[in-house]
């Protein structure tokens, strides 16, 4: 019995009863693959069903889920702790037929089966899950499995200490079907909003998406997840976390890899292809993120989206041998401190027709780019004519064997990148900069002044220049040699005054 009522044993404790009538106690239910769905699910008769004993639980009890197998659809809408026996031995497995949660479960495809999930929860309830397995796949070629984990309804949802795993259609290689989402909190399409956190959590195998966060109300804190897309690349551009349409997230600690999209037609390096993400930003929230090491993915983190949204905060990331390790095309960015290795681009501000926002990335110091093939920053603009433009600018940061460490040619943007250091005290190989020795900025890039060093970044220009103009020298030679001395100082000086005319 959870409901226990107090003895009157005197006036007084009359009172104290009218006060305290009633305390509900939290109660364990037990699961077991050779229990039976009867009774109330004790330790010493276990059910064989989550659902059996979600029914006989009350808000607040604990369902202790043995190792094993379960091929069931879990509905949660009771406030519940549900705790299995690890990770790799308590699995949840999608049934061969789900249900279709119209109205509940947005679709991705054009046909609506995908609106189902493993295990969906509502209804305002808290629940954890941990210690526990959820897994596909779906039992056809498209559109057979939406979600291993749907959260909607208002309800909150911690993720812990488990794996999701193969939420996809059944064959493969996968098809282009938009299904196949690890964890989804929210839907902005059926105005479902949610929160919770996923944490310590390995993803892998999903078809679409590994993490979503979606829609105004909607916060989901990600921490600490290993999140692995498909290799080799598939046909259909994947995202391993995505906040979306005014949901906000806290992005931390994370690992993601192998976030790529192999479709030949519709996949590429131009603007005009699909881009597969290790972490998207569509018209996001109030988001940071921070500490992640995001890797081998066509781009480490995509702000997009036609609204305006907040600028987001980007800190102290490790993003290696993505194709583009961060893009801005709507909104800003502000990134501190991470450190972009690899790939073509190390960062790019692109603006494009019809948008209604520019696009900027603004590196605010301690960011180091190094090791892109084709440009370390760079900007792209669809439409010169219209208001958008491209940007991208800051100071303190370091830029070092690059293919090129800026490019703007031709003329795309704005690079204001003063006060940078670009790997030797000369500045940039640039021909504005003739005695630059640097990784190059091409024409169109604002570098001057630049840091003479990568501690201090102390910002003082050309070194040489100023020790030439300053250098005192006092010739000791008669005759010839201090003809020649006097000859070469005039010569010298001629060369500052050239140098100081092409740098203006």
């Amino acid at each position: 019995m959870r409901l226990i009522r107090s003895h009157m044993f005197s006036s007084a404790a009359a009172v104290a009863s009218a006060a305290f009538s009633a305390v509900s106690i939290a109660a364990t239910l037990y699961v077991t693959p050779t229990g039976t769905d009867a009774g109330s699910c004790a330790l010493a008769s276990p059910c064989a069903t989550v659902m059996f004993a979600h029914g006989a639980a009350a808000n607040g009890d604990t369902i202790n889920i043995a190792a094993g197998t379960y091929v069931q659809e879990l509905d949660i809408t009771k406030s519940l702790t549900l705790t299995g026996a690890g990770a790799s031995t308590t699995v949840i497995k999608a049934p061969a037929v789900l249900t279709d949660r119209v109205g509940v479960i947005p679709s991705g495809n054009s046909t609506t089966t995908d609106r189902n999930a493993v295990v969906l929860i509502r209804g305002g309830a808290t629940v954890t899950m941990q210690n526990l397995q959820v897994q596909g796949p779906g039992s056809t070629n498209c559109a057979s499995l939406g979600f291993g984990v749907f959260v909607g309804g208002g309800a909150s949802v911690t993720f812990t200490n488990g794996r999701i795993v193969d939420v996809r259609d059944a064959p493969l290689p996968l098809s282009g079907c938009q299904n196949g989402t690890g964890i989804r909190y929210g839907s902005s399409a059926t105005s479902q909003v949610a929160t919770g956190t996923v944490s310590n959590t390995t993803i892998v195998g999903f078809q679409k998406n590994g993490i979503t966060a979606d829609g105004t109300g909607t916060n989901v804190q990600m921490s600490g997840n290993t999140i692995i897309g498909q290799s080799p690349p598939p046909v259909i551009a994947q995202n391993a976390i995505q906040v979306s349409r005014g949901a906000t997230a806290t992005i931390t600690n994370n690992t993601v890899s192998d976030s790529q999209c192999g479709n030949p037609t519709n996949c590429g390096p131009g603007f005009d292809k699909a881009w597969s993400t290790a972490i998207l930003l569509f018209e996001p929230g109030a988001t940071t993120i921070s500490g992640n090491s995001l890797g081998s993915s066509d781009v480490g983190i995509l702000l997009a989206g036609a609204a305006t949204t907040p600028p987001i905060t980007v800190t102290n990331n490790t993003l290696t041998n993505n194709r583009v390790g961060v893009s801005a095309q709507t909104g800003t960015l502000n990134l501190i401190g991470n450190t972009i290795t690899g790939g073509q681009r190390g960062a790019v501000s692109a603006a494009f027709a019809g948008d209604v926002a520019s696009s900027t990335i603004n590196l605010n110091g301690g960011n180091i780019i190094s090791g892109s093939t084709v440009a370390g920053v760079s900007v792209y603009d669809e439409d010169l004519t219209d208001a958008n433009v491209a940007v991208v600018q800051g100071t303190g940061n370091q830029f070092v064997n690059n293919a090129v460490a800026a490019s703007n040619v031709p003329a795309q943007g704005t690079l204001n990148l003063g006060c940078n250091w670009w790997g030797s005290p000369l500045g940039p190989i640039n021909p504005a900069n003739p005695l630059g020795a640097g990784n190059p900025a091409t024409t169109n890039t604002t570098f001057s002044n630049w840091s003479i060093d990568n501690t201090s970044f102390a910002c003082t220009g050309n070194v040489q220049n100023n020790e030439i103009l300053t250098a005192k020298v006092v010739p000791t030679l008669g005759g010839v040699g201090l003809f020649l001395l006097i000859s070469a100082l005039g010569l010298a000086a001629s060369a500052v005054c050239r140098r100081v005319d092409q740098t203006a």
